[in-house]
């Protein structure tokens, strides 16, 4: 019946608006998700086990596994656990909200949640950071790597933002034989050959820039992309093999020259990448990169259709398997439009994961009046 609640349209969401819609006894909902015993981790292996059996909607070698996090504005919120003042992505400032770790699987033809967990800051341990009980974001995108590979997903390189591109996490992705590729932090220094010092020595970034575009132009090719309203593009980027200060792996650096997206800063006129894998080629790593944009396409479809962050309970576990639950309700319009169950029931033509939600609603409330 939750579920089914996740299809109706409400102002807001809640256990009360929707034990309304659905008819469903609202004390019997509530126990749902403050006493009775269900395990949150079973049922998302479920569903990710459901995904996997199906050649239309299962991961595939090409694809990739992207990490993320996505905050839950709480600016009222109280007691709620997790919820502190912090960095909140999706309204780009800080503000009091819940934040999910979360990973997902993202190729050309398809992309799903493959699992999300629920980051405590150290201002609710008693010892902080310190404390054993403490798990940092970069600790939570370690567990979600291995659970991902416990899971089976099939993915070619683990993808990131620069926000976890740190030393650890290149270097716990390494030890698992694995190719890990992100955007530079912008603090990052980058061992470089110097063409006037010559030698080898850690250059910023915005010197770096500099350099190859005086000393090493010649050097520079071009990223060629169509665009999504048809126009093609031509980008240029200039490729060597590096390591970063305070970590030893080896990388392979991409300057991506032009902006990259409309938010850029006006100085901001080049994004730099990294792949662990030396020898891959940089129209996969950026192409691999740009894939990482359907972790952002997922967030937004939980949030702006399945309530994501409406939620009205204050508990971790209770806030856990609400969120659970949400992505169970977007696994189900991923496995029904990747199958096209729908194409000989529903007369119109459904494209966006919101005209699926729409037709399914249709036909649970054509159901529930037969």
């Amino acid at each position: 019946f939750f579920v089914y609640g996740f299809f109706m349209n409400h102002k807001r969401n809640s256990i009360q608006a929707i034990a309304y819609e659905s008819g469903f006894n609202y004390q019997g909902l509530q126990y749902f998700f403050s006493e009775s015993k269900w395990d949150t981790d079973k049922l998302n292996d479920q569903r990710v086990q459901i995904i996997e059996k199906n050649p239309a909607t299962a991961s595939m070698a090409s694809g990739i596994l992207a990490i993320d996090d996505t905050g839950c504005p709480k600016p009222h919120a109280k007691n709620t656990q997790g919820a502190q003042f912090q960095y909140c992505g999706a309204i780009k400032r800080k503000e009091i909200c819940n934040i999910a770790v979360t990973s997902a699987f993202a190729s050309k033809s398809k992309s799903f949640i493959v699992n999300n967990k629920f980051y405590k800051p150290e201002s609710e341990f008693i010892f902080g950071k310190k404390d054993v009980e403490f798990k940092s974001k970069v600790k939570l995108a370690e567990e979600l790597v291995t659970d991902a590979i416990n899971k089976g997903i099939k993915f070619s390189a683990v993808v990131s933002d620069s926000w976890y591109a740190s030393a650890g996490l290149i270097e716990f992705i390494h030890s698992k034989n694995l190719t890990y590729i992100a955007e530079v932090r912008a603090n990052r220094d980058i061992l470089f050959y110097h063409p006037k010092e010559r030698k080898h020595c850690f250059v910023k970034q915005d010197e770096l820039v500099k350099l190859v575009k005086k000393h090493y132009a010649h050097k520079i090719k071009f990223f060629h992309r169509t665009l999504t309203n048809g126009k093609k593009v031509s980008i240029p980027v200039y490729t060597f093999k590096s390591r970063f200060k305070n970590c030893d792996v080896p990388v392979k650096i991409v300057i991506v020259m032009g902006k990259w997206l409309k938010e850029d800063e006006e100085e901001k006129n080049y994004h730099i990448l990294f792949s662990t894998d030396t020898s891959m080629h940089f129209d996969r790593i950026i192409n691999s990169y740009l894939m990482r944009w359907s972790i952002e396409y997922l967030f937004r479809q939980l949030k702006d259709i399945f309530y994501f962050d409406h939620y009205q309970v204050r508990h971790q576990e209770q806030i856990q398997r609400y969120w659970t639950l949400s992505i169970l309700a977007l696994s189900m319009l991923y496995w029904i439009k990747q199958t096209g169950c729908l194409a000989k029931i529903v007369p119109k033509r459904l494209v966006t994961f919101n005209d699926y939600r729409n037709a399914i609603k249709d036909l649970i409330e054509l159901d529930t009046h037969t």
